[in-house]
């Protein structure tokens, strides 16, 4: 008979201790343990957001967490997983706290042996399987689609077509949208979106550890567009923000949208290291030399990062008096297909950025917006709505002037 698989993900930093641990679930009897060794936090969460865990074995002292925290954290970024702590004999008091906070059991480090061990990792997985059941059941079916959207170059207007492609996407499917900034050095998200909060990314990064619904709602930005925004920290100077963290709260959040738009700036080492959290990548380019010349190179490194197909789109921006292309030469430029050219509006964007709101619905941008996200939503395009009666009534004057006899054709 096969046994019983049970895959143990063990978060300790005492490499003897690990050891031993390896030693005590070697395969016998009926059951067949699987184990896994991280020795830090955020390489135990590397291990649980890659899937496949059964039961965590974790303990409090860590190289980067400590005590309650770590608990919090891992039990925040996966709360259907049942976690037996490992205990000093002088932290059976937190040991006991966390059981009262929902852990399964605690182990005291000194006293453990393989019949302890296997006994407790059994007993573990069949108490926590009711429970996994609820959570599943009240965690959304879809999760968030997660759309980075890249400059070629300064100036090209990526932060302009973020922010409406959020709106878009919220109003076109009635579906809950996000859009973080994470230009880190620029903030203009927080001013074309007009979202005053008092909080950024350094905040959400900052209670990483505990970042629930209700933390993460007090961090975020509601505005009239009905889309949330994170605030980047918009300070210059200020370096990097911690991209490991931040990539662990992406996944968090997911759980909380239906599409998230990351405004990442320029294609940068920061920007980079946060792909493997993104979907698909809109690409916003002028056809300005320069910014072609950047646009193919661009292309290039996201390729090799995996953006194929379906999940690079092109949008070419006809910003100011820049050279016009046919979309033929524009794919045989760049290899692959334009999904979409956006007419110039600089006009309408300015008066809207003077106002301090994003261009009117019933604008050309607007219009030509909201059709990009159809399209990347899978719904059919929307025509272009027709022109207003006092339009058409003049337009047909004009005709019959110019018909009526005496007058020349």
């Amino acid at each position: 008979m096969t046994a019983q698989a049970l895959k143990v993900l063990l978060i300790e930093d005492t490499a003897e201790f690990a050891e031993l641990v390896h030693k005590w679930l070697s395969p016998k009897g009926d059951i067949a343990f699987i184990l896994s060794w991280s020795d830090s936090l955020m390489q135990g969460l590397n291990s649980l957001a890659e899937g496949n865990v059964d039961v965590i074995l974790l303990d409090l002292g860590l190289p980067d967490s400590n005590g309650y925290e770590t608990f919090t954290t891992v039990r925040t970024y996966a709360p259907a997983v049942p976690v037996i702590v490992l205990s000093g004999g002088d932290s059976e008091s937190l040991a006991l706290r966390m059981v009262q906070e929902g852990a399964q059991d605690y182990i005291i480090k000194s006293t453990c042996n393989a019949e302890m061990l296997s006994k407790a990792l059994r007993y573990a997985s069949v108490r926590q399987g009711g429970q996994a059941a609820a959570v599943a059941a009240e965690a959304p079916s879809d999760r968030a689609k997660v759309i980075g959207v890249i400059g070629s170059k300064g100036g090209v207007g990526v932060t302009t077509v973020a922010c409406n492609l959020a709106v878009e996407l919220r109003l076109q499917t009635s579906q809950t949208a996000l859009l973080a900034d994470l230009n880190l050095d620029a903030g203009l998200v927080g001013f074309l979106m007009n979202a005053e909060s008092d909080y950024s990314l350094i905040d959400a990064i900052s209670n990483f550890h505990r970042l629930d619904r209700s933390v993460w709602g007090s961090i975020v930005a509601h505005t009239a567009g009905d889309v949330d925004v994170v605030r980047s920290p918009g300070a210059f100077g200020e370096g990097d923000l911690d991209a490991e963290k931040l990539r662990f709260v992406l996944t968090l959040i997911r759980a909380f949208y239906r599409w998230i738009l990351l405004d990442l700036g320029q294609l940068t080492h920061f920007s980079r290291s946060l792909l493997d959290r993104v979907d698909d990548v809109v690409l916003v380019t002028t056809t300005s030399v320069p910014a072609l010349y950047e646009a193919k190179r661009v292309i290039g490194a996201l390729r090799k990062a995996g953006f194929e197909g379906d999940r690079l789109r092109l949008i070419v921006n006809q910003l100011g008096n820049t050279q016009d292309f046919r979309g033929s030469e524009l794919d045989h430029i760049f290899g692959i297909p334009v999904f979409a050219k956006l007419s110039g509006a600089a006009q309408q964007l300015h008066e809207a950025c003077v106002q301090g709101k994003l261009p009117a619905e019933n604008t050309d941008f607007r219009e030509q917006i909201a059709n990009v996200a159809r399209k990347i939503a899978g719904l059919p395009s929307i025509d272009s709505k027709p022109k207003n009666v006092v339009s058409q009534l003049l337009s047909f004057t004009g005709k019959f002037l110019k018909t009526e006899p005496g007058n020349p054709a």
